[in-house]
């Protein structure tokens, strides 16, 4: 692992010396075939992501960057500005603005900044997609995140103030008696249940922020977090999984936007011992399935399931999922060798590339879970 990690920055690094990241071809395929307006700059696939990969590599010891964390996140936004990778800024957490300018902020502090950040979040509350990749539930961990690294209670108010409108849009399906948000996302309705665009990703940012809600929300939060994980939940032969959405055709994914994996990561924060019987059932989905072949990825590959694993270890201290996650590490690190023979590049971006695949790595060589990195942690 520690050899790999060492190629990939290496790699990584000299080609930044010279130009911009290159875009995958595979990433190219989600602009519809063409080519973004300019070098991408989000943390979902562009330079914030890898940089934050690298920041985790270089304080592990396994690589130097070459200017201070302040200095490149000073580039990232300005990059951004002069093109915004999804045409014109956007608030989103993984694809706009809101990380790269949370992580200048975290790396040199900025009045400036910070207020453009806090008006960033508040205009960003009420956000129809109800979802984690462009909506409320992206952006107040910009809030979360400033609030714990300074402590200003300017953040955890924004934050209450996103977790509101998220309580305001929590509506009772009531055939199946659940709790749920309805998304209202690339012209559709829709009810999705995973990490990456539903119920578990909006779930997620409530329980990072628990403390700052109050003891009566934090009841709610619990009983719906239950109430939902059993009803919604299909059980076959001792394995768990979860829909990725309400209604539709049967499409049994297990990745971490939809299914068992991010529903893992996604509870996190919660204690829930009640709900452990269940999560194990999922987690033992996860290790039956093996890798996926849509290859590494966070979001939907062998590395995100990977972390699902090592979230496990963390919540129950067994090494058997220890053990599972260092597998799941070692066939994306094949994977990734395959694709870089096949593409003849790495895959710069953090959620569904290498950069991703780096920061799992380092949490298997340290035998921890640190969450999904700019989700639950950063660098």
């Amino acid at each position: 692992m520690e050899a790999w990690l060492q190629r990939w920055a290496a790699d990584a690094l000299a080609i930044r010396a010279r130009q911009h990241w290159p875009l995958h071809p595979r990433d190219v395929e989600d602009f519809g075939g063409q080519q973004p307006p300019g070098p991408l700059q989000c943390l979902y696939f562009g330079a914030c992501g890898v940089w934050l990969a690298l920041a985790r590599v270089a304080a592990a010891g396994l690589c130097e960057l070459p200017m201070s964390l302040p200095e490149i996140f000073e580039q990232v936004l300005e990059g951004y500005a002069r093109a915004p990778d999804t045409g014109e800024r956007v608030p989103s957490w993984f694809l706009g603005e809101s990380a790269p300018l949370t992580m200048s902020c975290l790396a040199r502090p900025d009045a400036h900044k910070a207020d453009r950040l806090a008006g960033i979040i508040r205009d960003n509350r009420a956000n129809p997609t109800r979802e984690a990749l462009w909506g409320a539930p992206g952006t107040m961990l910009a809030a979360l995140f400033l609030h714990e690294a300074t402590g200003d209670e300017r953040w955890a108010d924004l934050f209450r103030d996103s977790a509101a409108a998220l309580w305001e849009s929590w509506i009772h399906d009531e055939p199946r008696d659940v709790w749920l948000w309805e998304q209202d996302l690339y012209g559709q309705r829709v009810r999705y249940l995973g990490a990456g665009h539903g119920w578990a990703g909006n779930l997620n940012s409530l329980w990072r922020g628990q403390a700052l809600l109050s003891p009566a929300q934090r009841a709610e939060l619990r009983a719906r977090t239950l109430q939902g994980l059993g009803r919604l939940a299909e059980i076959e032969g001792g394995l768990a999984n979860w829909p990725p959405l309400t209604e539709g055709p049967p499409k049994p994914l297990v990745q971490w936007c939809h299914g068992a994996p991010g529903i893992i990561t996604s509870l996190r924060h919660a204690e829930l011992p009640e709900a452990l019987p269940l999560l194990v059932q999922g987690a033992r989905l996860i290790v039956a399935a093996g890798p996926l072949e849509k290859g590494v990825a966070l979001c939907h590959g062998t590395d995100g399931n990977g972390a699902a694993l090592l979230e496990m270890y963390r919540r129950t201290e067994d090494a058997f999922w220890l053990e599972r996650a260092r597998d799941f590490a070692m066939w994306a690190i094949a994977q990734s060798e395959a694709e870089l023979k096949r593409a003849g590049q790495w895959r710069y971006t953090l959620w569904t590339g290498d950069a991703g695949l780096a920061c799992f790595l380092i949490d298997c060589l340290e035998g921890r879970s640190r969450g999904m990195p700019g989700v639950d942690s950063l660098w």
